[in-house]
């Protein structure tokens, strides 16, 4: 039964990563859990909740990750069975965090309350420092966070421009915590508190709109942006007969896109090295003065003149067809492009693994009065990476290839949402746009335009809000 119970608040806890309309689950998650440590379970002891623990976090970490297997496949091509037990292991490993964390909690509970009796502040608080620490110790995951469960609850996540993630993390493990007061164990002055809560977050929520949607500080000025989206799979979109395919799809915005103030593509969605190979960059650079109106930003795996070693490179082209600006990815996804240990990855296995190199500093694109940051892929799930304000830039833009993980709904789910939360934290709108990607633009408030990924071309409605 135990088992059952803490796959059950797993289950609970992640499903609106794969579909975001049962965000409201997350707010019931804790219940089996907490029912069998504090109520089924007749003796609970350290190696009890050690194990239960280590448990729910393996849950947790499989039904947020499991699209790992897919990139996994691709890059390795190993057999079915072996990537299964290679994810299985690395999510064991994972979660033992967890099991130390409840550890540690069941013995400060021991210390300073009643043996059976939760205290559902003192464990939000708990779990909220927790995640902080995963969220910086097991940096290279930056996922299974509740809080993001919840970007389809525009009104509580208008709270992330406040605390970010970690506050909607406590006020969700919080309101978990008084809901199984005021069931299993009777407290039912607790849901006073919970309607404080409640009213707390609506009283917000109304206020952000009031704050944000009818400020008489900010001049409002409306412009169109353009984004190429693509769905190429991942095998075929590096191939050398998809090379002219991936540039005649850029340009071929020209028709579409002319009339935006910018044109956007997707994460190397030109594949040859647009710094070294010279035949392919005068020929692009020559078109797109012919062809393009405005300028455009792409991306590349390009070299560098100053070293050996590619980067995940971003480059703003004006419609004369000049390179006006570059950005080199600082923040690189391990096991994807970068590998820790690789000597010994290359020599124990038939695989031959390469890391790029990493960015060293961020980058503001600016053209025509126009600002914005860019971050690339992986990079938007970094809350403390895409830290701006509002008189810094007019936007951010997300450039993303997703299609290393197949047509997986869960990790589209997870980009976006952390899109999401980007937008609010910041209070800047954010336009996202990929190869086998959610696309469209997050707006500070939380509400989104997503685009139809069976078109290519899109043009965007984006309102600058530029304070006085």
């Amino acid at each position: 039964m135990g088992v059952i119970l803490t796959i059950l608040s797993a289950v609970l806890m992640t499903a609106a990563n794969y579909y975001g309309h049962l965000y409201f689950l997350s707010w019931f998650a804790f219940l089996p859990f907490f029912y069998y440590i504090y109520i089924y379970s007749p003796e609970i002891n350290y190696r009890k909740i050690f194990l239960r623990g280590w448990n729910l976090g393996f849950w947790i970490l499989l039904l947020s990750a499991n699209f790992l297997y897919y990139s996994i496949k691709l890059y390795t091509s190993a057999a079915t069975i072996t990537i299964i037990l290679l994810l299985i292991l690395l999510f064991l490993v994972l979660s033992l965090i967890y099991g130390l964390f409840f550890m540690l909690y069941f013995y400060l509970q021991q210390q300073l309350f009643a043996k059976r009796s939760l205290s559902a502040f003192f464990f939000a608080g708990c779990w909220t420092l927790f995640e902080l620490v995963r969220h910086y110790l097991f940096f290279f995951f930056p996922i299974a966070n509740p809080a993001y469960t919840q970007a389809e609850f525009l009104s509580f996540i208008q709270l992330a421009d406040v605390g970010g993630t970690w506050l909607l993390t406590f006020i969700l493990v919080f309101a978990n915590g008084l809901i199984f007061q005021i069931i299993f164990q009777k407290k039912f002055k607790k849901a006073v508190i919970l309607g404080f809560l409640l009213i707390f977050i609506f009283s917000f929520a109304n206020y952000s709109e009031q704050s944000w949607g009818f400020s008489n500080n900010v001049d409002r000025e409306k412009i169109e942006i353009g984004i190429i989206t693509s769905e190429i799979a991942q095998q075929k979109k590096w191939s050398a007969d998809q090379l002219q395919r991936n540039i005649e799809l850029t340009l071929n915005a020209a028709p579409k896109l002319n009339r935006a103030r910018l044109i956007i593509a997707p994460e190397t969605n030109l594949t040859f090295d647009f710094e070294a190979d010279h035949y392919y960059r005068q020929e692009f650079l020559a078109r797109v003065a012919a062809e393009l109106k405005t300028p455009i930003q792409i991306g590349s795996l390009a070299s560098k003149d100053t070293g050996s070693g590619r980067y995940n490179s971003s480059y703003l082209i004006s419609n004369k067809g000049k390179i006006i600006s570059r950005y080199d990815k600082n923040l690189l996804l391990y096991f994807g492009e970068t590998y820790p240990f690789i000597d010994l990855l290359n020599k124990y296995t038939s695989y031959s693994f390469s890391s790029l190199n990493a960015g060293e500093e961020k980058k503001i694109f600016e053209y025509q009065n126009l600002k914005w940051e860019t971050v690339i892929c992986s990079e938007i799930l970094y809350p403390e990476y895409v830290r701006l304000n509002r008189e810094e830039v007019d936007f951010i833009v997300n450039q993303t290839n997703e299609a290393w993980f197949r047509e997986s709904q869960l990790l589209k789910n997870i980009m976006w949402q952390a899109a999401v939360f980007r937008a609010v934290e910041n209070r800047i709108p954010v336009i996202k746009t990929g190869n086998k990607s959610y696309n469209g633009i997050i707006y500070p408030s939380g509400n989104y335009q997503r685009v139809d990924s069976r078109e290519n071309y899109h043009i965007l409605n984006l309102e600058l809000q530029h304070v006085k």
